[in-house]
């Protein structure tokens, strides 16, 4: 009797399981390392090394950093010329040093996102990127399954924000004004507003980011703890 072939599986489940894992490979390999986003924008690159050095992790979240279990995979969307980049994304490439089970990688605006947006259907970066605030911390588990977001700063931030918008009220026309004088003004009040916002962070706004983070990662670890009873 002829061998029976064995059943063969719908021609697309294995072109689309394929192309989920060259989407997770993309999403690794085509963000940049925290040297080398430096090494691509040396406009910001020696405010971002200042920054970097100021930020201290308290102990606390050193320890939770440094025992947390889960594998978590971080990208983070930015936009060079956005004050909270400056400020922020430090504070998450400190935080993703702290532990051995997290890995980090930095994707800008103006780059490819598509790789990105294949793995979330919460947001369409196609649509909605303009309408994003950046930073953008995306979160995904170790099979790059989409776990949560921050960003783009902690919410303590906001009384500190509005209340130099309310007393630069200019801020918003010079950043869309075209002659030289409303840009070397815009350039003016940006670099007070970004180094003001250096001295809220080393204030107490570093702390409010890593307990604001440090919740969202809790949960996270909660749910797993959940799903685990359940089955």
């Amino acid at each position: 009797m002829p061998e029976i072939a064995p059943a063969q599986p719908p021609a697309n489940k294995p072109a689309l399981k394929t192309l989920r894992v060259q989407q997770k490979a993309l999403a690794f390999t085509s963000s940049l390392t925290f040297r080398e986003f430096l090494e691509k924008s040396p406009t910001i690159a020696p405010l971002l090394r200042g920054r970097y050095q100021e930020v201290r992790i308290p102990l606390a979240e050193q320890t939770f950093l440094l025992t947390y279990p889960d594998i978590l995979n971080f990208i983070v969307i930015v936009n060079e010329e956005s004050p909270d980049t400056l400020v922020v994304l430090p504070i998450l490439v400190r935080m993703a040093a702290a532990s051995p089970h997290f890995w980090l990688g930095i994707l800008r605006d103006t780059d490819d996102l598509s790789m990105v947006d294949a793995l979330i259907d919460e947001i369409d970066f196609a649509e909605d990127l303009g309408d994003l605030d950046l930073p953008l911390l995306l979160v995904f588990d170790e099979e790059w399954n989409f776990q949560g977001q921050w960003g783009p700063h902690p919410q303590e931030a906001e009384r500190y924000l509005e209340e130099w918008f309310e007393n630069h009220p200019e801020y918003a026309k010079l950043a869309e004004g075209e002659t030289l004088i409303a840009q070397k003004t815009y350039a003016t009040l940006l670099n007070q507003l970004t180094h003001e916002m250096r001295a809220w962070y080393n204030s107490d706004l570093n702390r409010a980011c890593f307990l604001e983070i440090r919740e969202l990662l809790a949960g996270l670890l909660e749910e797993t703890e959940a799903d685990e009873q359940d089955s």
